[in-house]
């Protein structure tokens, strides 16, 4: 048992120098620029198989590596400039938003490119093996440790005594200051994306090397480790960075050996979101992560979570308006889509007409939670893959009547998204939209590894349709399934709207706008909080379930974080903050892929261009005006 425990207490250690590899990145940019950067997974990735096709093309592996790390530092200084600069006075969410973007694009390029399939990678040092007692230490192994050590050090000793080094801490610490003493900070903030690129080019290198291959999906779960680790250690300190690190890669090998290998990564969340909740300031950091929460608290200003909130109180902005159709008219373009089976009868236009109800649901309860009540969910579809489950289980396993199991999913979501989310009512502004993002990649790792419940990889099938019979017509058909999916999106949007126009809508606004306040005037922010929690989870369970019915099928990849990003980018497309929008998304989402059939690998490329493009030119989505 000891030897096994020191065994996996020296691979922590060693995946541990890369993650603090790629913490170092985060902390530079977070610390300059004052932005929690999603891309550099992307760059770990791209710095990983760029080195690949070099080798492929027989450029020598100790030539191929400082060309990648030189091409993705160039790579991070252009993401800087063109996609995050015009966003420097937007909310704070909305580079958040736009580095996610950005990940899904180069993700979904590097499939286009390179496939989706593992690629083998080069690793010349791995045939080379020492044995000290039952612990097997490789040539990788000592390449990691010895190369990360000269890295941080090299880079601590720039940042301590170049002028350069010098003037990037000049910016992090008051960049006002910084500009009046003649420091070009615009190009300082360039330049720390520059080196979180080439920190992650060289953390995607030592990945492939460690674990022999790469895969164009690495730079997602990287560099949400990376990111664990730096929040871990104190996102705004380089030594933290590599403290968090260590203790991550330790925390996850002891996880890896003692409860199993599938559990590794649910370890790694788990650990972000505790962070999150007990120490978001990290170990060694300061607590400038506070400050970025959703509220105005009593050190100042914070800026507000919401892309449609209202920014007087802090930057000036005028407050973004929604325009949303009257209750009667949004039934009844429902009602009149309800006649595409008599005017048309086509399965596959209702096919389309059924996921394009689903998208909507899903696309109003996030509406209800991020544009109303200004909880930006990042990881909203874990409830979407809940009500599925729920459904799929209930129907399945326990033999429950569909119709039951319906109404189940959409508890079971309620339930999940009310529990889950509960730890985040202290929380705001970006750690609320981090914390439910660890919180989104902890179910779906759940469902995929809790192989007796789920059965993991290889889903539940037979969910069988509601079997129902109504005047004579088997709800089984597709031409049922679209009538119900109507007569259920009719009942979420009528519910949805009176809950916007009510008192309680109106105090998730209040909320929204500036929490502090609204808990001064005697509003119990929890309790409303958590009732939103509640119908949004009972609605995404809903559309959950109607999902499993369609499909006949459930599994954990149609509830990966893709999924969430693009659910974000649908609410964003049509207007945060009210259902018209929300109805708009869902209907772009459900015929884009159609659109973009014969080009069906473009589709995530798609969404993230969308997202990105919104966000820059037009906020306020499709049904806003500003």
């Amino acid at each position: 048992m000891l030897e096994l425990f020191f065994s996996q207490v020296l691979n922590g250690i060693v995946i541990g120098f890369v993650y603090a590899m790629i913490a170092l990145g985060f902390s530079l940019v977070f610390g300059v620029a004052n932005i929690i950067n999603f891309a550099q997974g992307a760059l770990l990735m791209l710095g990983a198989f760029l080195t690949f096709t070099m080798v492929r093309l027989h450029v020598p592996l100790a030539l191929a590596i400082p060309l990648a790390i030189a091409i993705t530092t160039v790579t991070g200084m252009l993401i800087e400039k063109l996609a995050l600069r015009p966003l420097q006075n937007a909310p704070y969410i909305a580079p958040l938003l736009s580095t996610l973007a950005i990940a899904i694009i180069f993700d979904a390029g590097a499939e286009m490119i390179w496939s989706a399939e593992i690629q083998s990678f080069p690793s010349p040092l791995s045939s080379f093996v020492i044995l000290i007692g039952s612990a097997y230490i490789t040539g990788v192994d000592i390449l990691i440790v010895v190369l990360s050590l000269v890295v941080m050090a090299a880079l601590m000793l720039f940042l301590s005594r170049t002028w350069t080094g010098k003037a990037l801490r000049a910016t992090a610490q008051d960049p006002e200051a910084a500009q009046q003493m003649g420091i070009n900070v615009p190009l300082m903030r360039q330049f720390s994306f520059g080196l979180a690129g080439a920190l992650g080019a060289l953390a995607g290198v030592l990945i492939g090397m460690y674990y022999l291959s790469v895969f164009p999906q690495m730079g997602i779960p990287f560099g949400l480790k990376g990111f664990a680790a730096a929040l871990l250690g104190g996102l705004s300190s380089v030594p933290g960075a590599i403290v968090g690190g260590m203790l991550l890669g330790i925390f996850e090998s002891l996880a890896s050996g003692y409860v199993g290998e599938g559990w590794r990564d649910v370890t790694a969340f788990s650990v972000l979101l505790l962070v999150l909740i007990v120490r978001p300031h990290g170990l060694f950091g300061n607590k400038s992560l506070d400050a970025l929460g959703g509220a105005s608290g009593a050190s100042g200003g914070i800026p507000t979570t919401s892309v449609v909130a209202s920014m007087a109180g802090s930057t000036g902005r005028t407050k973004q308006r929604v325009i949303d159709a009257p209750l009667p008219v949004l039934l009844g373009v429902i009602a009149l889509f309800a006649l595409l089976p008599v005017l048309s009868g086509s399965n596959y236009l209702m096919q389309i007409g059924v996921q394009a109800a689903i998208y909507a649901m899903l696309a109003v309860s996030l509406t209800l939670l991020t544009g109303s009540a200004g909880v930006i969910s990042i990881g909203h579809a874990a409830f979407f893959g809940v009500g599925a489950y729920a459904a799929a289980l209930a129907s399945v396993a326990w033999s429950i009547p569909a119709e039951a199991a319906f109404l189940f999913a959409g508890v079971a979501g309620a339930v999940f998204a009310a529990v889950l989310y509960a730890p985040t009512l202290r929380l705001s502004g970006h750690t609320v939209g981090l914390a439910t993002l660890a919180i989104g990649q902890i179910v779906y790792l759940v469902c995929l590894n809790w192989v007796d419940l789920t059965r993991g990889p290889m889903g539940i099938p037979g969910v069988q349709r509601p079997s129902l019979f109504i005047g004579g017509l088997d709800m089984r058909s597709l031409s049922a399934q679209y009538w119900q999916a109507l007569v259920v999106l009719g009942i979420v949007v009528a519910v949805a709207f009176a809950v916007l126009n009510s008192p309680i809508g109106r105090t998730w606004r209040a909320i929204r706008e500036d929490r502090l306040a609204a808990h001064a005037s005697g509003v119990p922010v929890a309790r409303y909080l958590t009732l939103a929690f509640l119908v949004s989870g009972f609605l995404a369970g809903l559309a959950g379930a109607q999902f499993a019915f369609l499909q006949n099928f459930v599994s954990p990849d149609s509830f990966i974080i893709d999924t969430s990003i693009v659910l974000i980018s649908m609410i964003v497309l049509g207007g945060l903050g009210n259902i018209t929008g929300a109805l708009i998304g869902g209907v772009v989402l459900a015929l884009l892929p159609e659109v973009l059939r014969e080009f069906a690998e473009y589709r995530m490329v798609a969404y993230g261009l969308i997202l990105l493009l919104l966000l820059r030119f037009r906020p306020q989505g499709l049904a806003g005006t500003r």
